[in-house]
């Protein structure tokens, strides 16, 4: 309780009375406060507050930091936006603003440019999936997950195992197959300067 009650003294007590009297007989609002409480029913500050505990189990979120690369290897980056290049005419089109274009112009060269990258990757990498599992299925992970190979979403409680819903299989590389370079000093040039003469 943070308030408590003053006793008052009779002199107080018998000139209120009678202002007590009055209020009481024009305020049935005040009536029935003063009913209550001469039936013993106490006032809010002197009811002791009903604590309430409750266990809340913590909330764990599952943050990966994205590989740190000892070394970069720039050679293969910039063969592979060569040949993305020489194949789909990839640097193209996402240098050039499309905001001029309609959806239907954008969509005859995205699929242009998908069927070339599509010949890209099939020629120089190996893909496989992450989960075989099919998509939109239930699947079951355990407490001891690579958190590079699974990425949980959603709200990931306790320390697993995990029961969840194949969003997305993910993609693995399993062989790279680019072409040797003998000569590394060209490889920044992606794509020549074409000249018509």
């Amino acid at each position: 309780m943070s308030q408590t009650l003053t006793k008052v003294s009779f002199i107080p007590r018998f000139f209120g009375a009678f202002g007590q009297f009055f209020k009481y007989l024009s305020n049935g609002d005040y009536a029935a406060r003063c009913l209550a409480v001469g039936q013993g029913e106490k006032l809010a500050f002197e009811v002791e507050p009903n604590v309430i505990t409750e266990e809340v189990e913590v909330i764990r979120e599952i943050e990966v930091a994205a590989p740190a690369l000892a070394s970069v290897n720039t050679d293969g980056a910039l063969q592979l936006l060569q040949l993305l290049q020489q194949e789909a005419r990839f640097i193209d089109f996402v240098q050039e603003s499309i905001d001029a274009y309609s959806d239907e112009e954008v969509g005859a060269a995205a699929r242009q440019i998908h069927a070339g990258s599509s010949k890209v990757l099939a020629q120089n990498f190996t893909l496989e999936v992450v989960n075989p599992a099919p998509e939109n299925t239930s699947v079951t992970i355990p407490a001891d997950y690579d958190a590079q190979q699974i990425k949980l979403e959603g709200r990931v409680e306790g320390t697993g195992p995990y029961s969840g819903n194949l969003i997305h299989s993910g993609w693995q590389v399993t062989d790279i197959r680019l072409p040797q370079v003998s000569q590394t000093q060209s490889l920044s040039i992606l794509a020549p300067a074409e000249v018509e003469v």
